[in-house]
């Protein structure tokens, strides 16, 4: 087949007008589970510090003899720790022309892209929190950071051959894990820690938080608190191929894949009642100098990570993807 002789189509056209939606699909995730569920605090200097205190082993033996003496019993100072506050930003700029052109999705381009950043930066936040980043006090020519969960969690974990994480005491966890031998995820490791959790705490950690590789194993396992779902006679019925709750003998967890942790080999079981994020100042989006024909301008977030009872916290480092 031809095209009749001196046919004027599409392709000889000129003036066409473009199709271009006028709206912008972000595709990135941009939720935060772990530190939305946290508290938030002020931190008034870029070291911050709280204390830590812990109740003497039950004792069955504790008997006083009728009218012994008095002898003071020797008692245990607090433990004195912080985190070094970390300062994340952005930093765009926009020609005066790319302001003022109309533009399909947006008004100002320097609007939407102060919008994002602010997204930006709450996934970077979120990032160092579940890392294994040591604390940085940070210099004149170093930049400081706060120490991740992967520093500050140490009492209830399970690491593999040769892995470990460093207790810290006093001041800030400025050492980072040592890593150890991979090993697959187990029900029996998730069953240790979170006996380790209660037995050493009272308690168990609210939220497990994982990479989605290792959702996907999770959900096989048989703790699963249940693998059905009720539907009435005339719906068609649903194949359940995951779980979000982890029924333990302990009581019920929560499990939240995340998008962040993919490709990481520590699972983290968070309380996040005894976790704070402390923020020098708040997000702050501050105009530069003009420089040249374009708008310059620092957003930036001063924050550190505090796990108040790092006894109510676990980890399962060392995994195989």
């Amino acid at each position: 087949m031809a095209q009749p002789s001196n046919l004027y189509d599409k392709f000889d056209l000129k003036g066409d007008r473009e199709d271009l939606t006028d709206k912008i699909y972000n595709t990135s995730p941009t939720e935060t589970p772990v530190t939305t569920g946290f508290g938030r605090t002020k931190a008034t200097n870029t070291y911050h510090e709280w204390q830590r205190d812990a109740l003497a082993s039950a004792n069955k033996d504790n008997a006083l003899i009728d009218g012994d003496d008095f002898a003071a019993e020797a008692q245990v100072a607090t433990e004195r720790i912080g985190n070094h506050c970390q300062i994340f930003s952005k930093r765009p700029a926009v020609s005066r022309r790319a302001n003022l052109v109309k533009k399909a999705g947006r008004g100002a381009e320097s609007a939407y892209l102060k919008a994002k950043a602010m997204l930006e930066i709450k996934r970077d936040i979120e990032a160092a929190v579940l890392s294994n980043n040591a604390a940085v006090a940070g210099n004149s020519s170093t930049a400081s950071k706060l120490g991740g969960l992967g520093v500050q969690v140490y009492t209830n974990i399970s690491s593999g051959a040769g892995g470990s994480t460093a207790a810290h005491t006093s001041g800030a966890p400025t050492t980072a894990p040592t890593a150890g031998t991979n090993r697959a995820f187990t029900e029996t490791l998730l069953k240790t820690v979170i006996q380790s959790a209660y037995t050493n705490s009272g308690e168990i950690p609210r939220q497990v938080v994982m990479s989605p590789s290792h959702k996907t194993t999770f959900s096989g396992f048989a703790g699963i608190a249940t693998n059905r779902y009720q539907v009435g006679k005339k719906e068609q019925a649903r194949i359940i191929g995951g779980a979000d709750i982890y029924m333990s003998d302990f009581g019920e967890l929560e499990i939240v894949p995340h998008y962040i942790m993919a490709g990481s080999n520590t699972v983290f079981l968070c309380n996040p009642e005894y976790a704070d994020l402390a923020f020098l100042d708040g997000f702050r989006t501050e105009e530069m100098g003009k420089g040249g024909d374009s708008d310059r301008v620092l957003i930036t977030a001063d924050v550190t990570l505090a796990v108040r009872a790092e006894k109510s916290f676990a980890k399962i480092a060392d995994l195989s993807a």
